[in-house]
């Protein structure tokens, strides 16, 4: 009997010592201080990629004016919540203007990004975002709604020439009418593809 208790203790500070390693390197793992897992992601206020001193620019490219816009103000509005000083609208027309007439944010989405690089010159921009929104016709579905898919190619050009992004988010949405279900596409693919860039 007592030979029987001294093999149970025993087993049992064996089984306590080899599961303790195993508990303190799982934390370990988990904060990223082991090289097997990877680290934790960084707080999103810590993982900005724009420049966080100067001006940023916002040109979006599209089909639709009224698509363009509503894509242009999600994209200052998440910029301006993110802390970033986003160009005055006066200037920023100019800079569209000028970005319009050089296809300067079709040509950056396609790499190059001469165009955009003498923008920031020009208007002393820290950083221009570009993008560009394809606003697919919606089809009407078995219960008299609309199902649709938008997409918004996004990319930030820095003014030391660094890109930022560059990848296309997708947006699929259900709706009421045509016009609705394309604005809520534009604007599910804008949030993914801000989220991305971030």
């Amino acid at each position: 009997m007592f030979a029987f208790r001294k093999v149970k203790l025993f087993a049992t500070l064996c089984l306590a010592l080899c599961l303790f390693p195993l508990g303190a390197e799982a934390a370990m793992l988990r904060k990223g201080k082991l090289g097997g897992g990877a680290p934790a992601p960084a707080p999103a206020a810590n993982r900005s990629v724009l420049p966080k001193k100067g001006d940023i620019a916002v040109v979006v490219d599209g089909g639709d004016e009224g698509h363009v816009r509503v894509a242009e103000a999600m994209i200052v509005e998440a910029l301006a919540g993110r802390g970033y000083r986003v160009v005055d609208e006066a200037k920023m027309k100019r800079i569209r203007a000028a970005a319009a007439r050089a296809k300067a944010a079709r040509l950056a989405l396609q790499g190059d990004v001469a165009g955009i690089l003498r923008i920031n010159a020009s208007y002393s921009v820290a950083a221009t975002v570009v993008a560009y929104v394809t606003a697919g016709q919606p089809v009407e579905n078995e219960f008299q709604l609309y199902t649709g898919t938008s997409s918004v190619s996004l990319m930030a050009v820095t003014s030391n020439g660094t890109k930022l992004g560059g990848k296309t988010a997708q947006g699929k949405e259900i709706g009421y009418t045509e016009d609705e279900t394309q604005l809520k596409a534009i604007k599910s693919a804008v949030e993914k593809g801000m989220a991305q860039m971030f």
